[in-house]
């Protein structure tokens, strides 16, 4: 009698799978990889005034140890009154030390962190249901993502906090896994990883303050039937977060925080004063309760109004939010093609509303936007991408469940005689990948051709190239300075990145801390000036030549001669160099 080979057949057939999966893998980190680095320093068209804040700060650290106000090492780096968190600041130093100042190094490690973020999402998905396909289809999904691929293309702090709550994904669903089996084996390891993530991602966007605590709270009650048995070693990690997070408490009682959270936040909003303050009055007059018009109940409605608009179809899939700069030509933050999956995986979410790991994934997309909800200029794509690889998880939940269904009724239609219905999965999921693959394409496309040409306004594309021409009309010695008129408050940047300025040579002058604590004094750094000008007083001085950035009601002085008009790849004109006559 033949000995029995089902193991044996079972252990192969378990390696060919994970060999499979690892191929898979591999390939869709490649391909995300390839759509990050692609054309890389040109699309974006041009760096907006953050990535050039990103840029020089880490230029300005790598060679003076001080940002550009002259702080030596800050964990926060002032920038357009608020405070910028360090981890894309600092995360840009070595790329700048190996390929120089350039915008291909500043978006280097946002390309890197996004790329990165495919295989750990991929783990994460494995972690938290155990099996291969679930991780896998939502990796894919954010290898190719319009939302992912949009803030992982430029220096972008979103990406950085996008790789960080993954990871903290990961790190939590493998300490609970562990717990849940009761190996015995403790989940100090990841527990410990989990610190280290939320660490990255409060250090790495303002918005992480407010949605990890939320998250890992979240995540907790849906593990709650084995909190007891983590207790020691989530303690050693609350106890790592809590040393790590020192300099932000020290930011916090100085007011450093607090900046940006006054500059963003819906109770500062004036307008919501001004239409409480009339709503108020009308309700005094009129004899009746007023309490419903209070600013704090004005705030609270716009609140949840701004939450809900985070699940809003259009923003999702087809319009994305109100800010070009936000999300790609012609296409949502996602593509329409997941609204299917999506829609499927919140039902199984819901069916399955008592296992740990559906739970956790719902309630993360529960907690996303509610950091985004507090603040002005909602649905806000940058505040709620800590929500994205939960959307791809929920999608990828339901393409599963999708699949399982088929299969089923496919066994069934086996047993019944029904070959017909036995191919309906299959012929599913082909359509499916045939109505996807050219949307990518699409999207790819109208990224390369339109998106440059119809949004460079948004990225001020053409400035840096005026002030590069500026700077060779100096060398020459047709001019012996330029004054740029501040527009734009960071006008300055851009003539900093365009000429190579020296970060050591500009803090010789004052750095940015030239313009006051307000931040609207004259800027020198020879042999540019940014103030203000009275162009009917302002004297002729054919030395003199001035970059007058054009923006919309902004005409040019009348007694301007130009010297050049500087177009953007839409054939605007987007900066005016002339000289003033007598």
């Amino acid at each position: 009698m033949r000995a029995p080979v089902r193991p044996d057949r079972d252990h192969g057939a378990r390696g060919r799978a994970r060999w499979l999966h690892a191929a898979a893998l591999v390939a869709i980190t490649l391909l995300g990889l390839v759509l990050r680095f692609w054309e890389l320093d040109t699309l974006p068209p041009s760096p907006d005034p953050d990535e050039l804040s990103i840029g020089y700060n880490a230029w300005s650290i790598l060679v003076s140890g001080r940002d550009e106000f002259g702080v030596a090492y800050p964990a926060a780096f002032r920038a357009f009154g608020e405070f910028k968190r360090p981890v894309a600041i600092y995360a840009a130093v070595p790329s700048i030390a190996a390929f120089g100042p350039t915008v291909w190094a500043i978006r280097l490690p946002g390309a890197l962190a996004g790329t990165l973020t495919i295989p750990v999402l991929d783990a994460a998905g494995r972690a938290l249901f155990g099996n291969r396909a679930t991780g896998l289809i939502a990796a894919a999904c954010l290898a190719v993502s319009p939302w992912h691929l949009q803030f992982s293309r430029g220096a972008r702090e979103a990406a950085f906090i996008t790789l960080a709550v993954t990871l903290l994904a990961l790190c939590l669903a493998k300490s609970f896994r562990t717990a849940q089996r009761g190996s015995g084996r403790t989940p100090l390891a990841w527990f410990t990883g989990a610190a280290l993530a939320t660490l990255l991602a409060i250090y790495s966007y303002p918005g992480g303050i407010v949605f990890v605590p939320l998250m890992v709270a979240g995540w907790a009650w849906a593990w709650r039937a084995h909190l007891r048995t983590v207790a020691r070693p989530a303690a050693i990690a609350l106890a790592i977060v809590a040393v790590g997070a020192i300099p932000l408490a020290r930011q916090f009682l100085d007011g450093r925080i607090g900046a940006r959270f006054a500059q963003a936040s819906i109770l500062n909003d004036p307008a919501l004063y001004e239409a409480a303050s009339r709503r108020i009055a009308r309700d005094v007059e009129a004899g009746v309760p007023w309490v419903l018009d209070h600013p704090l109940a004005l705030a609270a409605r716009t609140a949840i109004d701004a939450y809900i608009s985070h699940f809003n179809p259009s923003f999702l899939f087809t319009r994305g939010d109100d800010q070009p700069r936000h999300h790609g030509t012609d296409t949502g933050q996602l593509y329409l093609w997941d609204a299917l999956p999506i829609l499927a995986g919140i039902a199984t979410i819901l069916h399955r509303r008592h296992s740990a790991a559906h739970a956790a994934v719902g309630l993360w997309l529960v907690v996303g936007p509610v950091p985004a909800s507090l603040a002005t200029e909602a649905p806000h794509a940058v505040r709620t991408i800590v929500m994205l690889p939960a959307w791809y998880l929920v999608g990828a939940i339901g393409a599963t469940a999708l699949w399982r269904r088929l299969a089923r009724a496919a066994r069934q239609a086996s047993s019944a005689g029904a070959p017909a219905i036995q191919r309906l999965g299959p012929a599913l999921a082909v359509a499916y990948v045939v109505a996807l693959v050219p949307t990518v394409a699409y999207y790819v496309e109208a990224t390369r051709r339109y998106y440059p040409v119809e949004y460079a306004s948004y990225w001020l594309d053409g400035v840096l190239e005026a002030f590069t021409d500026a700077q060779a009309r100096i060398d020459a010695g047709e001019f012996r300075r330029v004054v740029i008129p501040p527009h734009v408050e960071a006008t300055y940047l851009y003539a900093l990145w365009a000429t190579r300025y020296d970060p050591a040579r500009f803090l010789s002058f004052g750095g940015t801390g030239q313009r006051g604590t307000a931040g609207r004094g004259a800027l020198r750094f020879d042999p540019f000036e940014m103030r203000g000008a009275d162009w009917p007083a302002e004297p002729a001085d054919p030395a003199t030549l001035y970059a007058f950035l054009v923006m919309p009601n902004r005409p040019l002085p009348a007694r301007a001669r130009v010297v050049r008009e500087v177009h953007d790849r839409a054939g605007d004109i987007r900066v005016v160099l002339f000289t003033l006559a007598g």
